[in-house]
């Protein structure tokens, strides 16, 4: 599909939470001149997993694999919940709307649900409000990170997005108390998720945690 991709945004940016509350459904927002609009939030989609970019090549299949074994361990699997992979262009332009921050980055998540507080459970009352929100995989900004630290792309992408999820989620890092439970968080999603796949993947470090949520 090109031209026009519609996805559901609700936005938490300068404490304005832009919702319309009266008819509980989203408030959809355009980015000019992208390929991202809007979306209609009755579609239910479970996940959606889009890939916006032909910079580097994807293993499509493996990303949705891992992330719906993540989302069993999250427990959020009856959520809908957005990741769309973009390249350095569209992942800036985003970051300069959104937290005017004219440069690439490698996440950006942008939360449904206004205050969660972390390690609470959702609480939800309209088949709209089953919805976590929306990660934004800035691809190319990550492969060009794992060159420097010869790190494997598609383990890499798992494990930021797990640190999105736990965004999503209500978790930040933005004092050292918070990383430290965001820490906790993901060091155990990930030693679930090795536990059920074999693998040997470690949550970020303050080093590499670009995370902004929105």
């Amino acid at each position: 599909m090109t031209g026009l991709f519609y996805i559901y945004i609700c936005v938490y940016y300068r404490n304005v939470y832009v919702q319309s509350v009266s008819s509980r459904v989203n408030t959809y927002i355009r980015l000019t001149h992208s390929s991202i609009d809007r979306v209609d939030s009755s579609l239910g989609m479970g996940l959606v997993l889009r890939n916006l970019q032909t910079v580097v090549p994807l293993r499509r299949a493996r990303m949705r694999k891992d992330v719906e074994i993540l989302r069993h361990i999250f427990g959020v699997q009856r959520f809908d919940m957005g990741i769309i992979c973009v390249d350095n262009r569209r992942i800036q332009r985003i970051n300069r709307v959104y937290r005017r921050q004219d440069r690439p980055t490698d996440v950006l998540a942008f939360p449904f649900h206004e205050d969660l507080r972390p390690g609470k459970m959702l609480c939800v009352l309209h088949r709209d409000e089953y919805n976590l929100g929306d990660i934004f995989l800035g691809v190319e900004c990550v492969m060009q990170q794992c060159r420097d630290s010869s790190q494997d792309l598609h383990e890499t992408l798992t494990v930021v997005t797990a640190h999105g999820i736990c965004h999503l989620l209500g978790y930040r890092h933005e004092t050292e108390e918070d990383w430290n439970e965001m820490q906790q968080k993901e060091s155990y999603i990930l030693s679930e998720f090795n536990r059920l796949t074999g693998r040997r993947l470690q949550p970020l470090t303050k080093r590499h945690t670009h995370t902004h949520t929105l």
